[in-house]
């Protein structure tokens, strides 16, 4: 509730001489529809507080009064200075705003995201990209444009909450909100991203090193003697950089606690906090990247051979494999540049191969790694016509499938025969982001198995199930409110019923189907593997959050994996949460830089550094949370500019296109990297690494 009426003007100083202050009045600061947020008006700021996150709990900005929306095109960036006034909470928290109607075509939407620790103030940088300079052609992968002269509204608040209600979850200020031009030095600043040619002009807009055309940035290629020069560069550097000082071999906390030495990675809780172990029994922090690959998603030139400024003579464009080739003068460059990559590794401060890890760089045997034994399978059984991505687990080809999961990708793939015995295996996943069906109001999987075919496996158990419970056909009628004539009614009918004695046993056979699921997967992992860790399924960050996905992972994996695409995870927690590892299987923050479209899933401001910091105060929450073993980044390599299979085409990576390396990125992991283990011993949130 607004507790305070009284005009607020959101200006304490300007960030440049341009900046324009925006003024508020309290009618315009809203709380967020079915949320529990409170905002106070104090000394010309907004005192934002919440205990619970859920139901969009923030505050929106409607437009000044006798205006239907924000005039923002006046400026390059929106700014807000933001404060934690927490003595002991990270917060974390998006800034979007909007213009259009949801659903058409015209509509767009964009955001930011901060996290700061106890009492720390920092200032959220929203780029404004205006449709008039920077919308491209009909066809092309655009920015996310606006009309920004007819903004909806501006909103504060927790984008897709994983934390549950928790005592002072948010206690921030919001202060100096403005329009402001980019800051020297920012890529809005130095042409990183231009504004879009307009027409014919835009094309050609990908050049030979598929980097884009209209703009320049100090680290764009643009000759081939430019990449071996930079190449030569960072072979210098790397021949000067040794391991962190306090790492064993493993990446393990060499002079830390010695734990008892099994000679594989394991888990253990220390001192109140969840560990893994390495094989020399040294507690480790899993600090990796995922898709440590030389190349993954080459541009598809068929029917768009005018994008690109030179002579097109293959339907897929290869631009980092070929960039490799001319950066290390050789055609089959593999073996040098794994070579390279375990090298760079250990100079940023990285101590594991996340999932969709090369099979070259993990047989060098020089860096733990994780593997992944399949993604989601569609050749494996599902249930009829339901469109979740999940199986019939109780289908028995799926229950063979799984009993020989291991020893079928052993029998291709030589990294998989390796992790049998290798101790620098850390353990398995299986599968990625599934939608157990279980995201809405209520589950209804359930539902698709009785909409199913009398033959679906999935709905003969749950009628068996059934009649185990009712044994006659007439009690099951009494409790559902249905006229089923006897079970082989039940089994051909594919009405679902909406009793709540159906939705009863609806939910108990999720549940069950869930438990099978796991722990037909346990089993896949230690038949053959038993010293290895089942490190789960790799859920989106909110489904880890739903009780029968977490309490059957509690029951069957070693560790829950979470895919967390937001500013921080210090508060991951919700009532009943198990107390278990944790692993963040994905994350990471993107701005627009180096030409690219987008700014990634979770944006981070304007600026390189102001990416990098994200990366370090994500780290440093999930050092502080007792449950969490590690996190990976999402991922190795910038996206392609056209995007990948997907679409999806952000500046995410570590390195770009050219394999050239993000510096701000590669020092800040390197300072986690030798600084984490004193961090997570201390357990506390503060700005520092060391």
């Amino acid at each position: 509730m607004l507790l305070k009426p009284a005009a607020l003007l959101l200006a304490a100083s300007l960030a440049t001489a341009h900046a324009a202050t925006l003024s508020l009045t309290e009618k315009q600061v809203e709380e967020a529809r079915r949320g529990s947020a409170e905002a106070r008006l104090e000394s010309g700021a907004i005192r934002l507080r919440f205990d619970n996150p859920r139901g969009d709990s923030g505050i929106r900005l409607r437009p000044p009064e006798g205006q239907a929306y924000w005039d923002l095109s006046g400026g390059k960036i929106l700014t807000a200075d933001v404060e934690n006034l927490s003595a002991d909470k990270q917060l974390r928290l998006t800034l979007h705003i909007s213009s259009g109607k949801w659903g058409e075509k015209t509509f767009g939407r964009t955001k930011t995201g901060i996290a700061l620790n106890p009492g720390e103030k920092r200032t959220m940088h929203l780029p404004l990209l205006h449709r008039a300079t920077w919308e491209t052609p009909e066809g092309i992968r655009t920015p996310r444009v606006l009309d920004t002269d007819k903004i909806n509204w501006i909103e504060f608040f927790m984008e897709w909450p994983f934390e549950g209600p928790q005592p002072g979850l948010v206690d921030c200020r919001i202060s100096n909100l403005r329009l402001d031009d980019a800051p020297a030095g920012s890529p809005l600043a130095v042409s990183s991203i231009a504004p879009v040619p307009r027409g014919d002009k835009f094309f050609p807009f990908i050049d030979i090193y598929g980097q884009y055309k209209h703009a320049d940035w100090p680290e764009k290629i643009h000759t081939d003697a430019d990449l071996k020069k930079a190449h030569q560069a960072e072979l210098t550097e790397l021949a000067a950089s040794t391991r962190p000082a306090e790492w064993n071999r493993y990446g393990g906390w060499a002079n830390g606690p010695r734990l008892e030495a099994t000679g594989n990675f394991r888990t253990e809780k220390y001192e109140g906090k969840w560990w893994l172990v390495d094989p020399e029994g040294r507690l480790f922090f899993s600090q990796g990247i995922d898709v440590l690959i030389a190349h993954t998603d080459a541009t598809k030139s068929t029917g768009h051979e005018k994008w690109f400024d030179f002579p097109v003579k293959t339907a897929d464009l290869p631009f980092t494999g070929w960039n490799l080739q001319k950066k290390y003068g050789q055609e089959d460059y593999a073996a040098a540049f794994y070579e390279t990559l375990t090298r760079r590794l250990e100079a940023w401060g990285i101590n594991t191969i996340g999932n969709w890890g090369k099979a070259d760089l993990i047989l060098l045997g020089k860096t733990p790694y994780t593997l992944q034994l399949t993604d989601y399978n569609r050749n494996l059984p599902r249930v009829a016509g339901s469109k979740l991505k999940f199986y019939d687990v109780f289908d028995p080809a799926y229950a063979r499938a799984m009993k020989t999961l291991i020893s079928d990708r052993a029998a291709s793939r030589p990294e998989v025969m390796k992790s049998l015995t290798d101790p620098m295996c850390i353990g398995y996943f299986i599968d990625n982001e599934l939608n157990f069906g279980n995201r809405g109001s209520r589950q209804t999987f359930t539902d698709d198995v009785l909409k199913s075919p009398a033959k679906q496996a999935a709905k003969r158990e749950f009628v068996d199930d059934l009649r185990v419970k009712y044994v006659t056909i007439d009690n099951l009628n009494k409790s559902w409110e249905t006229d089923y004539a006897d079970w082989a009614a039940l089994l051909n009918r594919t009405v679902v019923p909406k009793s709540g004695g159906y939705r009863t046993d609806a939910d108990a056979f999720f549940e069950k189907a869930v438990n099978e699921y796991f722990r037909l997967c346990q089993l896949a992992v230690k038949g053959s593997a038993p010293h290895r860790l089942y490190l789960g399924t790799r859920f989106i960050a909110t489904d880890a959050t739903r009780k029968v996905l977490f309490e059957a992972s509690q029951k069957h994996c070693d560790i829950l994996t979470l895919n967390i695409y937001a500013p921080g995870t210090a508060n991951l927690r919700t009532e009943g949460f198990p107390d278990m590892p944790v692993l963040i299987g994905e994350f990471h923050f993107g701005i627009f830089d180096r030409g690219l479209f987008s700014a990634s899933l979770t944006p981070a401001g304007i600026t390189q550094q102001e990416r990098a910091l994200a990366y370090t105060r994500f780290l440093q929450g999930a050092l502080a949370h007792p449950n969490i073993v590690g996190t990976h980044w999402f991922q190795f390599r910038d996206q392609p500019l056209t995007g990948r299979w997907d679409g999806e085409g952000y500046p995410i990576g570590f390195v770009d296109v050219a394999d050239t390396p993000y510096p701000e990125m590669t020092r800040a992991s390197r300072e986690v990297g030798e600084g984490m283990y004193h961090y997570r011993e201390r357990g506390k949130l503060l700005n520092p690494m060391k």
